[in-house]
């Protein structure tokens, strides 16, 4: 039964994917999310629906449009499959829950901030009200003391906040990102998401400089390893936390 749940959950995150890559594509182009069906970019023909298949379509069409022969980004069947996958793992950690449901709503914005911000290095203040939102309906379910909340929400983003203003190195986009990502996790997860995002973010902007992908005083977008760093969090924040402090006690 378990296996069963977790293919429905991957088939019912990869047609949300699809349609988050409609929402990462036009929200920063200004286009309407709702109005409009989903056409080439390249030369503006409406893709059928026989051609919407999630992941399937993009191997079956060979990566390219149907009509033109454009060949599409393969990003577009990527993020249905990561999306998938996501949800499957959202499910696997916490059930048939109200977790869940936030967890699966949790990871699909922070998915589409994460494509948008490296795509635009912006992050929609809309997602953080989403965000925001979905922290106070954690907070009546999650069990910690509501002032575990209120101090995740201050103790990284005051840090990044002072540093904003003494370097301007740090986009206020990110700030609000990790305030509302601590409001809903607590202090001790907040400290694993933000662990996770600097390592992981560190390795890859040294990766890219190794690589003459990015010079040394290039920006690189931050949110998404925020991103990265809160959804594990979410999973396992508390679980890595206490590990952490009895591996050094």
């Amino acid at each position: 039964m378990q296996y069963t749940f977790l293919i429905i959950f991957f088939i019912f995150g990869s047609i949300l994917g699809s349609f988050y890559n409609v929402v990462i594509y036009r929200l920063p182009r200004k286009e309407s999310i709702v109005v409009g069906s989903s056409h080439c970019p390249n030369c503006n023909t409406n893709i059928k629906p026989y051609d919407l298949i999630p992941i399937l379509s993009y191997f079956i069409l060979g990566g390219k449009c149907r009509s033109c022969k454009q060949p599409y980004s393969f990003r577009y069947a990527l993020i249905e499959f990561i999306t998938g996958c996501l949800f499957a793992l959202t499910y696997l950690v916490y059930g048939y829950s109200w977790f869940t449901l936030i967890g699966i709503i949790l990871v699909s914005v922070l998915l589409i901030i994460t494509m948008i911000d490296i795509d635009t290095m912006e992050i929609y203040d809309t997602f953080q009200v989403i965000l925001l939102v979905l922290a106070i309906l954690f907070i009546t379910q999650s069990g910690l003391p509501l002032g575990d909340h209120l101090i995740g929400f201050f103790i990284i983003s005051v840090p990044f906040y002072i540093l904003a203003l003494i370097t301007g190195g740090m986009g206020g986009g990110d700030i609000k990102l990790i305030a509302m990502g601590g409001l809903l996790l607590g202090w001790k997860a907040t400290l694993v998401a933000f662990f996770i995002a600097s390592i992981t973010g560190g390795l890859v902007a040294i990766l890219l400089v190794l690589l003459k992908q990015q010079g040394r005083k290039s920006l690189i977008a931050f949110g998404p390893y925020l991103c990265l760093g809160i959804y594990i969090a979410f999973l396992y924040g508390n679980t890595l936390f206490d590990w952490y402090l009895k591996f050094y006690s």
